[in-house]
């Protein structure tokens, strides 16, 4: 009987073997496919949300820490500033009343005066400090600062130097392939003094005062520098505001490095609230916006300057929307994308106390 027993149940697991290995039937798919993606969607929706989400708060972080950095960097670029041009000093001023008094202004001493896509925002002198211990280029060779001069054939006189370097800042829209191509951008120029001295072997030709003399250099300027000319009649506003370079050309390649990037391109015209510059009494906004084409009339990177004080108030605005979109621009809905920060710089003056 026992055997009987045990033949019949190994028939039967053989035929419920059997059965379970013909799969599963085309409704058993298809229910097991619509809870499936019941499940399953909700999850990738959230999942989704959620690196959107972090997406759009690594931008704005990044902006914020980016803008903050731009205004640190151009605070300690200024901390050494003798001179900060405002809005006359740039485009010039007339005085109908009193001709002396009139200012040409400086713009068409800087480089490219009638670009459309740059516009220059701070411009300023400073005194640089060339250390002793610093490598310069004089013609092909590179030599230490502190060697320009022997005292002996073996002995250098080891002195460091105090000179002039011209600075401004520009902001920038040219859709550029390199960087963003749907905002603006800040750029730094600069041209710098050389070492003049009667023992130096480099020479060129200036003119001061309508006077041409040729001058000798230790370590040449930058090309196109002209150191500008406190004998001129008029105060220093005017003095420095009839500046002009020298007749070599500048040199373009490599000389504006860009300071930040995805800086708002939201102009006053495309009713951004709340983006247009406001300035005090005693300020001159630089750009001055009726001076300025309109696609760089943004609001997002202006100076409020006073030059008789030697302080200027610089505002920075970036955009993090366009990070993650193409052309995003501002509105009050969406400020939280487009961080702001702004410094108030005192320059040191000429006699480093004003």
């Amino acid at each position: 009987m026992k055997y009987i027993l045990a033949y019949l149940l190994k028939i039967k697991i053989q035929s419920n073997h059997k059965e379970q290995q013909q799969g599963f039937t085309l409704i058993e798919l298809l229910v097991a496919m619509i809870l499936a993606v019941l499940v399953i969607t909700p999850l990738l929706t959230f999942m989704i949300n959620i690196l959107d989400t972090d997406r759009r708060e690594q931008a704005k972080a990044s902006s914020e820490q980016e803008v903050q950095a731009a205004v640190d960097y151009i605070a300690r670029d200024m901390e050494q500033a003798v001179y900060i041009y405002d809005a006359d000093g740039i485009y010039g001023k007339t005085d109908a009343t009193d001709a002396t008094k009139s200012i040409r202004g400086i713009l068409n001493q800087l480089p490219t005066p009638t670009e459309t896509t740059k516009v220059p925002v701070l411009v300023f002198w400073k005194r640089y400090f060339l250390g002793k211990d610093q490598n310069v280029t004089v013609g092909t060779q590179n030599k230490r600062a502190g060697c320009l001069v022997t005292l002996s054939a073996s002995v250098c006189n080891e002195q460091d130097y105090m000179l002039y370097s011209l600075v401004a800042y520009y902001l920038v829209k040219d859709n550029s392939a390199t960087w963003n191509s749907t905002t603006a951008r800040i750029e730094r120029w600069e041209i710098r003094d050389g070492i003049r001295d009667l023992s130096g072997t480099i020479t060129r030709s200036e003119t001061i005062n309508t006077s041409t003399q040729t001058v000798r250099y230790l370590l040449a300027p930058s090309s196109g520098f002209m150191p500008f000319n406190l004998s001129l009649e008029g105060d220093l506003k005017k003095k420095l505001g009839t500046w002009v370079k020298h007749s070599d050309p500048y040199e373009t390649r490599g000389t504006r490095p860009t300071l930040i990037d995805f800086v708002d391109q939201t102009t006053i015209a495309d009713g951004g609230t709340g983006i247009a510059p406001t300035c005090a009494s005693d300020e001159q906004q630089v750009p001055r916006y009726t001076s300025t084409p309109a696609a760089l009339q943004t609001g997002s990177f202006y100076a409020c300057v006073n030059s008789s004080k030697y302080v200027a108030r610089v505002f920075i605005r970036g955009n993090a929307k366009a990070r993650f979109e193409s052309g995003a621009k501002y509105n009050s809905e969406n400020s939280e994308y487009f961080p702001k920060a702004s410094i108030k710089i005192k320059g040191r003056g000429f006699l480093g106390a004003e």
